[in-house]
């Protein structure tokens, strides 16, 4: 994250993704996009890729042009989310 950005993190530490995407939808519904992001640190990387996939569908369908940043332990995950056809993920660190 860059420090003159002012995200705010959501943090997902949920071992049931399905309850993970529900409070990432929550929170899609209520603000912009922009102003937050998910930190999917405290995950597995199949959870973690999971909720990605969810919320990617979610989010294109409500709003095709924003994109979600998200925070994950590992840089692992961006080879798998790479191969899936989610062009509105952008992972940061």
């Amino acid at each position: 994250m860059n420090t003159g950005e002012s995200r705010k993190f959501l943090y997902l530490n949920s071992s049931n993704p399905a309850k993970a995407v529900q409070e990432v939808r929550k929170v899609i519904s209520k603000s912009e996009i922009r102003d937050f992001g998910i930190d999917l640190s405290g995950m597995n990387v199949l959870d973690a890729v999971k909720v990605l996939a969810l919320t990617s569908s979610y989010l294109y369908k409500k709003q095709p042009e924003e994109k979600i940043k998200f925070r994950f332990a590992s840089g692992d995950i961006k080879n798998i989310v790479s191969m899936l056809p989610l062009k509105n993920l952008e992972m940061v660190v």
